[in-house]
Formats: C-alpha cells, sequence, structure tokens
C-alpha cells in the first residue's frame, strides 16, 4: 500500500463534466443525467514512478460561483490541477483563468494543471475557430498542455488525466517534496541542510 499521497484537484464552471470526466477515468462509467457536485469527494488510485509508489487523490469540488468560498479550503496543499471547460460555451473557457490565478495565489505558482476542453462530441462547428483562438494563445502564453475530451465516448480522458498524474509524478520526485504520510495534507518541499561549525569553547 503506498504510504506516500499526492492530491490533485478538478476545476471548472458547473456543469462542463469535470465529474463526468472522473468517472471515466476511474470507473469507466457516464451518466448522461449526472448531476451537478456540490459537495467535495475525491478519487483515488496507486501510481508508481521510478520503482516508488504513490497514492493519487483527485479532489471534485462544486463548481457553482455560490461555493467559491469553500473551495479555497479544498485548493490548500495541491499540487496539480485539472482545468474543465465546456468547447461549446466560449465563455466557460475565461473561467479558466479565473482558476489558475485563483490556484496561484492559495497553492503558490508552481501549481502544475492540465486543461480539459470537454464536450467534444457536442461541438458546435460555428464556435469551433472563435474558440480555439483564444485557448490556443492561452496555452502557448502558459506552456500548458491541453486535451479535447469527450466522457460520452472517452475521446482523450485516459490521455488527459495520465498526463497530468504524469507530470505531477515526475515533479514531485525531482524536487525531493515530502508527502504527509496520512493523507497528503501536508505538501513542503524538503530544503538542504547546512551542518553548522561548532565554535570553539570560550
Amino acid at each position: 500500500m503506498s504510504n506516500e499521497s499526492l492530491k490533485l484537484v478538478i476545476l471548472g464552471e458547473g456543469r462542463v463534466g469535470k465529474t463526468s470526466l472522473l468517472l471515466r477515468y476511474f470507473k469507466n462509467k457516464f451518466n448522461e443525467n449526472e448531476q451537478s457536485t456540490i459537495n467535495a469527494s475525491y478519487y483515488e488510485k496507486t501510481a508508481k514512478y521510478n520503482g516508488k509508489s504513490f497514492e493519487i487523490k483527485f479532489w471534485d469540488t462544486a463548481g457553482q460561483e455560490q461555493y467559491n468560498a469553500l473551495n479555497a479550503i479544498y485548493f490548500q496543499n495541491a499540487i496539480g490541477a485539472l482545468l474543465v471547460y465546456d468547447v461549446n460555451l466560449p465563455e466557460t473557457f475565461e473561467k479558466v483563468k479565473d482558476w489558475v490565478h485563483t490556484l496561484r495565489e492559495i497553492v503558490g505558482k508552481n501549481i502544475i494543471f492540465v486543461i480539459a476542453g470537454n464536450k467534444l462530441d457536442l461541438l458546435d462547428k460555428s464556435l469551433q475557430d472563435k474558440n480555439s483562438s483564444q485557448v490556443n494563445e492561452y496555452v502557448a502564453k502558459e506552456n500548458c498542455k491541453i486535451f479535447y475530451t469527450s466522457c460520452k465516448t472517452g475521446y482523450n480522458v485516459k490521455e488527459v488525466f495520465d498526463t497530468l498524474i504524469d507530470i505531477v509524478l515526475k515533479y514531485a520526485c525531482n524536487n525531493n517534496i515530502v508527502i504527509n504520510k496520512r493523507g497528503g495534507k501536508k505538501l513542503e518541499i524538503k530544503e538542504q541542510v547546512k551542518p553548522v561549525a561548532k565554535k570553539g569553547c570560550c
């Protein structure tokens, strides 16, 4: 059993398909009538990197505006995030930018994130160019990865989660991140301790 835990969060406007993405990835299920999330919950799995096991905890937080104050509690100590928007609703991408800003304020500038443009199966072609131009500009600016996904068909769902988890594992290992063994609620960077020279007796 893994002793080390990494906390990730999934964020986006209500009804963009955050919970559906999690259900498709973790349980290979899809419910077209999935209700909006109003309470935080998490999904977990064990992943390995360089022979070391990690417990990945993916928190699903409520996306509606009225729950934003509550969400800050769940952002704390997250190392990575999946930002989701609806490709059929260009305005939902604007909220992705807000989430990134909020995460950096709460967690720090080194938060790792990947973007998912969801509901590809319902894409309105007339909106495609309008939406993709601003998305591409932002992705290039932030140097982050983006995947276009569909919970209904399963398209790119595994790829977007696996990519984020892989980036997070590499970052955690390469930067000597120490994870709380009781559930990942504390996350800190291990500092190099320099030996202190002993002073001679007075």
